[in-house]
């Protein structure tokens, strides 16, 4: 009994100092293109120059909210403005999706330059970009 017991409060002890927790952080901030923000797209973190879970957001009126392991990210933002409505799949029964015009140049998506650390007691990233490129 007394084996159970320690065992038990070994458990909840560990638990209490966050061994048992997923290592998530909460992180929000916003996407401005030109100083204006980024109206609709997408958000990713991935570790940078190792294996493991990407996390992604929705970009929403130039703000986002994302739960993410803490480490260096590459950053990749993907997005632009609503331009119209379409019925998904071209048929009249399902739901309407935006046709969003892409704005986001190449250096912030499929060849990102983007980078940031995330890091405890840190909560707010923003990204400002810019839709020329030097």
């Amino acid at each position: 009994m007394k084996r159970g017991t320690f065992v038990l409060a070994s458990a909840l002890l560990l638990t209490a100092l966050g061994c048992g927790g997923n290592g998530l952080t909460a992180i929000h901030g916003t996407v401005t293109l030109d100083g204006q923000p980024l109206q609709r797209g997408r958000i990713e973190l991935e570790p940078s120059g190792r294996p493991g879970p990407i996390a992604a957001a929705e970009i929403v009126d130039g703000k986002y909210e994302v739960r993410v392991m803490r480490g260096t990210k590459t950053v990749r933002i993907s997005g632009g403005k609503v331009i119209g409505q379409h019925h998904f799949a071209a048929n009249p029964a399902n739901p309407m999706v935006e046709d969003i015009s892409s704005l986001v140049p190449t250096c912030y998506n499929t060849e990102t330059t983007l980078t940031c650390e995330v890091a405890r007691g840190q909560t707010t990233y923003d990204f400002h970009l810019k839709s020329s490129t030097p």
